[in-house]
């Protein structure tokens, strides 16, 4: 008696629970559900991509503590939008079931893309890979490998590699949006304008001056190390 009881009274919560989630709910499609986790997913992966660069650059053999400070601050940001995007779905009654945070598929990820950019001259995100595996590129001699490291442009190709991936989160922020409009979600359409979108066109824009900055100032090491003064 006491076990059904038990049972009834967890069944009734359970009911009552979901009855409030269903309060919530309204005029929020499962899909737009799926693809703003997704999207949670992926700002995680670019927080993570960005804590790993920060300790590349805090490390001893390239103590450029101006590009460790700024990765560190673009990874807080990276969480906050994935906060942000979690306690929206939260809002709108939906639910949130993240996977595991795969470092290596983010950096092929930046290489398919970073590979599309000729202007770069670059198909390998070799900081990335070096993070991820402590060596210096792909060990296959059939695959293409990253140079010595002592060869290496850090602020720069740091900063390549930030706008791929910049530029990628972005392309999914507007085909979030675009599924927004499709679905007739105005409220979803307007958090992304004004919260999102906005703040990662004005981030493009910020690194890629850097770029052209750093291309500027050469591989000398000297203009590296004012530009790093000048980040910290």
């Amino acid at each position: 008696m006491l076990k059904f009881a038990l049972v009834s009274a967890l069944l009734g919560l359970c009911l009552a629970t979901v009855q409030n989630v269903e309060r919530v709910v309204q005029n929020y499609d499962d899909e737009v559900n799926n693809k703003i986790v997704q999207q949670i997913q992926y700002e995680l992966k670019a927080s993570y991509m960005y804590q790993a660069y920060s300790h590349y650059f805090g490390r001893a053999d390239v103590a450029l503590p101006g590009f460790a400070k700024w990765f560190e601050k673009a990874s807080l940001e990276e969480r906050q939008h994935a906060t942000g995007l979690i306690e929206y779905i939260n809002k709108r009654g939906g639910t949130v079931s993240l996977s595991i945070l795969n470092f290596n598929n983010m950096c092929t990820t930046v290489s398919t893309e970073l590979a599309k950019m000729k202007e770069f001259e670059r198909s390998l995100t070799c900081i990335c890979i070096f993070m991820s595996t402590q060596k210096e590129g792909p060990p296959s001699d059939n695959k293409p490998s990253c140079p010595e490291r002592s060869t290496w442009q850090n602020g720069l190709w740091a900063m390549q590699d930030t706008l791929i991936l910049e530029r990628f989160v972005n392309n999914e922020l507007l085909n979030l949006h675009k599924l927004a409009g499709v679905k007739k979600d105005p409220h979803l359409s307007h958090i992304l304008e004004h919260d999102y979108l906005d703040e990662q066109v004005n981030s493009i824009s910020q690194v890629a001056n850097y770029i052209r900055q750093l291309e500027r100032v050469g591989d000398d090491g000297l203009g590296e190390y004012l530009f790093d003064r000048n980040l910290a």
